[in-house]
């Protein structure tokens, strides 16, 4: 589908309405759709979009400088071929009232185009708007802004629909490129449960003890993730055998769609490091022996917490943050341990709900695609 955005600008302008419209532009375009932004600052580039920069819906342009319909024709131009045009609040400000008509004007000379007056801001007058006689859908970015709409402009409440704005949360996160690409690709972000291990592939890292937590979880019902960053290490004979060990115990654990080595993918760097930090819920660290753990103090400054094995390095090092389990210990017992500090953290179950319910691949899948396929 063709999709237009039309604002008085775009990136690099800086701007809560700006951003929306390079983010919208990015999940609409990973969906498969063409989208262009039309807007009127030169210079003005959003990546996943082709641009139509169109002098006439600068913002605060003076009147004189504006030709009615000429700006008409250049709309209708760059409107070609689209299937819908959102409209981001330039029917419900008074920055450009020329641009503003002739958008109202082409959503009525246009009808087998969908037009939706998308609205963050209301600062027009009733009679203004009812004079723009627009044929659009509309929708608000939140309740309070839905709500005043219909108070100062007359348009009943069940005719305005509600979209929150959302986030892109690899982007919010900070994540690298690598681990950015991975997390689209695996979905990893859905599970309820993200566990990192920043580790080579060493008998004494006690992946296979990761491994059987992560099977314990599963058989709990969480839905869980396991995600490993290690290659097996190039300067010992025993880690390529290790590493087979690993994958045999993988398969007995049918954890397949569940346990991910990175560095089968890509190189992790150190900042892939950090950024696994950021999108993890939670440190495990089963290690039968360490000199020192230097992952525990990371994971503690990401506030990320921290399950480790009860080995003296690691009480010297976390004793006062960490939450230890024996060595021993069946790994249902652990995933349960687990499953308990997690689940009472606020903060932590904060977060995932912010990520549900406002990244945009949440936002797009329950509101932007019924909305831009409705006919």
């Amino acid at each position: 589908m063709r999709i237009a955005i039309v604002h008085y600008a775009a990136s690099p302008v800086i701007g809560g309405v700006e951003r929306v419209i390079e983010q919208q532009a990015k999940v609409l375009s990973d969906h498969g759709h063409k989208v262009i932004v039309i807007c009127g600052n030169e210079g003005a580039a959003v990546a996943t979009a082709e641009m139509r920069i169109l002098p006439g819906l600068k913002a605060n342009v003076a009147l004189d400088e504006v030709k009615g319909d000429q700006l008409f024709k250049d709309l209708a131009g760059a409107l070609t071929e689209a299937d819908v045009v959102l409209v981001h609040n330039m029917l419900t400000m008074p920055f450009n009232w020329a641009a503003s008509s002739a958008l109202a004007g082409l959503s009525r000379d246009l009808p087998e185009v969908r037009f939706v007056n998308w609205i963050h801001d209301v600062d027009v007058l009733r009679e203004a708007f009812t004079a723009l006689d627009a044929r659009v859908v509309h929708v608000a970015v939140s309740e309070v802004r839905r709500q005043y709409f219909s108070e100062r402009l007359g348009v009943p409440v069940p005719e305005c629909r509600l979209i929150p704005n959302g986030v892109e949360v690899t982007e919010a996160l900070g994540l690298t490129p690598s681990v950015a690409r991975f997390v689209q690709r695996t979905e990893v972000l859905d599970r309820e449960l993200v566990l990192v291990h920043p580790t080579r592939v060493l008998a004494r890292k006690n992946i296979e003890m990761g491994l059987a937590i992560t099977a314990a979880l599963r058989d709990a019902g969480c839905d869980v993730a396991y995600v490993v960053t290690g290659a097996p290490d190039p300067h010992r004979k025993e880690s390529a055998a290790y590493a087979d060990q690993i994958a045999e115990t993988l398969s007995q654990f049918g954890l397949e769609d569940r346990v991910h080595f990175l560095s089968r993918d890509f190189s992790v760097t150190n900042a892939d490091v950090a950024s696994l930090y950021r999108l993890a819920d939670a440190l495990i660290f089963p290690s039968r022996s360490e000199g020192f753990g230097l992952p525990l103090v990371e994971a503690a400054l990401h506030r990320l917490p921290v399950f480790c094995s009860d080995i003296p390095p690691h009480r010297e090092v976390a004793g006062d943050f960490a939450v230890f389990f024996d060595l021993a210990s069946p790994p249902a017992e652990v995933a349960r341990l687990v499953l308990k500090s997690v689940r009472s953290d606020h903060c932590s179950t904060v977060r995932k709900t912010v990520m549900r319910r406002f990244g945009w691949k949440h936002i797009f899948k329950e509101y932007l695609e019924p909305l831009i396929k409705e006919r």
